[in-house]
């Protein structure tokens, strides 16, 4: 198995799943730290909107599985027939 980054790999910047993915990595990351913020401001919808984000320890998990997502994204795996 050989894997190598992808041929425009320095333009990954510029591919809107890439930047879709680091938003909702910034997202998932913040909003656990932002819900004081949310409830000071909108105290009837802070609950309701926390039940769809995980607490601030099990942030890290769909955090990670949205870089690693990234990271795959870019490598190409290709099979070495011998």
């Amino acid at each position: 198995m050989k894997i190598r980054l992808v041929e425009d790999w320095k333009e990954a910047w510029k591919w809107s799943e890439m930047r879709l993915l680091a938003i909702g990595a910034a997202v998932l990351a913040a909003m656990p730290h932002l819900f004081s913020l949310l409830s000071d401001n909108w105290p009837s919808i802070a609950p309701w909107v926390m039940t769809y984000f995980p607490k601030a320890p099990a942030t890290i998990v769909p955090v990670i599985g949205l870089v690693i997502t990234m990271i795959a994204r870019v490598l190409e795996v290709s099979r070495h027939d011998q």
